[in-house]
């Protein structure tokens, strides 16, 4: 027994061959290791030169000579125009105007337009101490109102009829008379007839000292 496990023992100081082929290959891993984690990060810092950014450069705008930008403009600008001396303009003879003929003024025409001018139609006179004028307004506009002579009822500018009537407190009227007839009969009675037709008017204004008003008032006949 005691040979057997002497010869089976491995001598002392000899490390077994499998254990010393393990060996080199502990080795080889950590220098591989070493190289990875220590060496490469150093390789790069060494051999990596970062590239610093520069800003471009800028262009710098250069003024260049007038002769250079346009040749043909300095080549003008050298050449000296040529004196030009005024020609004397020619004397311009006027010629006497024709004496034109003025169109003659159609008088017709200038009489229609007066006739077409309004001229009044009424006069209206009463006491002086009726010092009322918005009455007498009053009923003179309503007497021109009614009053239409026919159109065309005489040519005379001169035609007009003359009446009197008397207005009473409460506005009603008398009966009207020609004072001085027109010389036309129809003329004449459209007078009358406006003045009836317009009454009766307001009542006469209390401050008024008389009862009653006698007014005169002359119709002209205006064309129309």
């Amino acid at each position: 027994m005691t040979a057997l496990t002497a010869a089976a023992a491995p001598p002392r100081g000899k490390v077994p061959t499998s254990e010393a082929s393990f060996i080199p290959v502990v080795i080889a891993s950590l220098a591989f290791h070493l190289v990875i984690f220590a060496g490469i990060p150093f390789l790069a810092r060494v051999l990596y030169h970062a590239e610093k950014y520069e800003r471009p450069k800028t262009f710098t705008l250069v003024n260049m000579p007038k002769a250079l930008e346009h040749p043909a403009a300095a080549r003008a600008a050298q050449v000296k125009p040529k004196a030009v001396t005024p020609v004397p303009s020619k004397s311009r003879t006027k010629t006497p105007a024709k004496n034109e003929e003025k169109p003659r003024e159609n008088n017709d025409q200038l009489n229609e337009l007066l006739d077409a001018i309004p001229t009044k139609v009424s006069d209206l006179s009463v006491e002086e101490n009726f010092k009322y004028n918005w009455y007498l307004q009053n009923m003179q506009s309503r007497i021109e109102e009614n009053f239409k002579p026919p159109m065309g009822l005489t040519d005379r500018k001169d035609a007009a009829v003359v009446v009197t009537f008397t207005v009473y407190e409460a506005g009603n009227i008398s009966a009207v008379t020609i004072v001085q007839s027109s010389g036309i009969p129809t003329l004449d009675n459209c007078g009358v007839k406006a003045v009836e037709a317009s009454a009766p008017f307001g009542k006469l204004p209390l401050t008024f000292s008389d009862k009653k008003l006698d007014p005169t008032l002359t119709l002209y006949y205006v064309k129309k």
